[in-house]
């Protein structure tokens, strides 16, 4: 039962220095109220309406604040720690410094919101929010539970996702751009046509994605784990596959140019009419893959085991074959005539003392 009954005597209390614990405020219509500085320990605000209110620097302890509607309210430093926030309603609403920490924020609408300034998602629960045509700009999600989010229409820049679980997760025409996923788990999730350049996936576990028809320049996916993976037509230049796991994924038509994946293993992949140019493949894993039509101009595939993969009709232009593994491999059609082949003083250099 409210003791509190209006929204302009809850902010006179708070203006007094008067804190709350365990009261129960469900319902309360708060539109307009200035709350900034409050501080709610195990208060309910379940059903209440925080609509254009001033929530700036207030701190929310072990609340419970399901159903209520947030939006347009100033939440500028606003803290929420291990908050209920189920089914609530952030729509058009900016964050700047804001932390949720040990929150439950599923079924949320964050749709149309500026996330930025850092703002702070730990160790919380958002499964099954939206997060459409939303701007999110230099935020950090840690260990966060994140699937069926719908991020379709959304701006992500320079934002940090850091062992977080994703799963049935829709980014349909957004861009996520210099933005980090480290240790996350993103298999089987749909990133075809998207924007997403500068991206970095490390240790990232990306088995069964499409990114088809994206745009990934300097894109980075090391030791990202990408089996079964769709990157036809996919725009590719400059970025870095360092030991990746690739195999049975398909980059036809794919933009490698200057493209690292040293150490990548891309066992029974296609890469027809894939431009390789100056790609850098050192120590590949590339057995029973096929290149047909492909340009590996100044490309280098030292020390490479490329058997039993078709290479025919490839430009291997002063392509570096140094010292590869060609059992079974189809050179007809390819220009091997004006590759570089084993250098044999690199070679005893590099098997220098062994017996």
């Amino acid at each position: 039962m409210n003791n509190i009954l209006s929204g302009e005597e809850l902010s006179f209390q708070v203006k007094s220095g008067e804190y709350f614990y365990k009261n129960d405020f469900s319902g309360l219509d708060l539109k307009n109220a200035d709350l900034s500085g409050g501080i709610f320990i195990e208060v309910i605000f379940d059903g209440s309406d925080f609509s254009n209110s001033n929530l700036k620097e207030a701190v929310f302890n072990k609340c419970s604040i399901k159903n209520a509607c947030f939006s347009m309210a100033v939440l500028d430093e606003t803290n929420f720690i291990g908050t209920n926030l189920l089914n609530s309603d952030f729509n058009n609403t900016g964050f700047n410094f804001t932390k949720f920490i040990n929150c439950k924020i599923e079924f949320c609408n964050f749709s149309n919101a500026l996330i930025k300034d850092v703002t702070t998602f730990l160790d919380s629960n958002l499964n099954n929010s939206v997060f459409k045509k939303t701007k999110i700009d230099e935020s950090v999600f840690s260990s966060c539970n994140m699937e069926n989010i719908d991020f379709s229409l959304s701006d992500i820049f320079k934002t940090s996702f850091i062992g977080c679980s994703f799963k049935s997760n829709n980014f349909r025409n957004s861009k996520i751009n210099l933005s980090f996923f480290k240790d996350a788990d993103l298999s089987q999730t749909d990133f075809s046509n998207m924007d997403l350049t500068q991206i970095q996936f490390h240790e990232t576990k990306l088995s069964g994605c499409d990114f088809s028809g994206s745009k990934i320049k300097y894109g980075g996916f090391m030791w990202a784990k990408l089996q079964n993976s769709n990157f036809n037509n996919t725009y590719l230049e400059l970025a870095n596959f360092f030991e990746a796991k690739l195999d049975d994924s398909s980059f036809i038509s794919a933009d490698l140019k200057a493209a690292s994946l040293q150490g990548a293993e891309i066992n029974h992949c296609n890469f027809t009419g894939a431009n390789l140019y100056q790609a850098q493949m050192e120590k590949v894993c590339a057995s029973d893959s096929i290149f047909k039509n492909s340009d590996f101009t100044f490309a280098d595939l030292s020390n490479s085991n490329l058997s039993d993969s078709n290479f025919s009709n490839t430009n291997l232009y002063l392509t570096n074959l140094h010292n590869i593994i060609e059992k079974n491999t189809w050179w007809s059609g390819s220009s091997k005539n004006f590759s570089r082949g084993t250098d044999l003083k690199r070679l005893k250099s590099e098997n220098w003392g062994d017996k």
